[in-house]
């Protein structure tokens, strides 16, 4: 029976909600007929047994530093998983650096590897990429880090009028994003800024429909809109129950979901991802385009998460779903 490890927890913003998902995905696992177990990579001393629901909540910020990056990489070799599933969110597990070291260590794994994952992570490079193979994306430009006071930040956004948005290059399920809809938000949005460290991009807003599509293996899945009941799809409604609507399959006409098939499964492999990702969309309401937004390469496997949800709706269940992850 192959050994399989799922990576979670680690050092970012979202190791709460990754922690959910390593907890998911070991279940799936060894419901799909796995010897499955799970690590926190950011406390890597034990391995724990999947379905024992492992949550640890430190006191203080996670510190990530080099004893501990020897500990985990002791941990991979001596445990000799057959593959690892890595249920990392946002940091160093979506930016590159966990697949960079189990490529070093020559461990298979699921999803993209080292440099497709830092290009996916840095949504300035996504998106050129998505604009080099003529899929629309919303204008946008960068914020000089010295510019993030009121007065430089308001000056930055004139050209774009309200609402705009802000957001983080670097960061997943939506954390350092802010919409703006007029003057009154920018010391909020100075804030965040300060907040959560990152570089940040100024983003033409586009009123329309949020669409997610998973594409796996390849092949583009049925696509979710995304109905948040109030505000935007941000961190509260990927993870509260009840607070969004999600549509699946998306109503769209056939013409529409032939182009967003079409753009999906283009940015995946123009950018190199393999198993599986999740890309966000907007279908406009002014002009009736579809525009990319992003792509996420290690989408949440939460009970709430949208690649299982796509993928029941295609007649898969979660185990199947790992299963299928989990074969070349």
């Amino acid at each position: 029976m192959k050994r399989i490890l799922t990576l979670c927890g680690g050092f970012s913003t979202e190791r709460e909600i990754s922690i959910k998902t390593g907890n998911a995905v070991a279940r799936g696992i060894a419901a799909a007929g796995y010897e499955s177990h799970l690590l926190d990579t950011a406390f890597p001393s034990k391995v724990y047994k999947a379905g024992t629901d492992f949550s640890y909540t430190p006191k203080g910020k996670v510190k990530n530093t080099p004893e501990v990056v020897l500990e985990l990489a002791d941990q991979l070799v001596r445990f000799r998983p057959d593959k690892v599933f890595v249920g990392l969110h946002g940091g160093e597990g979506e930016n590159g650096q966990m697949q960079a070291l189990l490529e070093l260590l020559q461990i298979p794994f699921v999803g993209s590897g080292a440099e497709t994952s830092a290009m996916c992570m840095d949504k300035n490079v996504s998106k050129v990429i998505a604009k080099s193979e003529r899929i629309p994306t919303a204008k946008w430009e960068f914020i000089d880090p010295k510019d993030n006071s009121k007065t430089a930040l308001k000056k930055l956004l004139k050209p774009y009028g309200y609402p705009v948005v802000v957001k983080a290059l670097g960061q997943g399920s939506s954390v350092g994003v802010s919409i703006l809809h007029s003057e009154a938000d920018l010391e909020r949005t100075v804030r965040m800024i300060k907040d959560v460290e990152d570089k940040y991009i100024i983003e033409q807003y586009i009123k329309g429909r949020e669409l997610s599509i998973p594409v796996i293996k390849g092949h583009a899945f049925h696509p979710i809109e995304l109905i948040p009941h109030t505000g935007f799809y941000d961190y509260e409604h990927k993870y509260t129950p009840g607070v969004t609507t999600h549509v699946c399959p998306a109503q769209l006409t056939d013409r529409q979901t032939a182009t967003l098939n079409k753009y999906a499964e283009k940015v995946y492999a123009a950018i190199g991802c393999r198993d599986y990702a999740r890309i966000d969309f907007i279908l406009s309401e002014s002009d009736g385009k579809l525009y990319f937004l992003e792509i996420n390469n290690l989408p949440g496997m939460t009970e709430l998460s949208l690649v299982p949800e796509s993928a029941k709706a295609s007649g898969i269940s979660f185990s199947e779903l790992m299963e299928l992850l989990l074969n070349d």
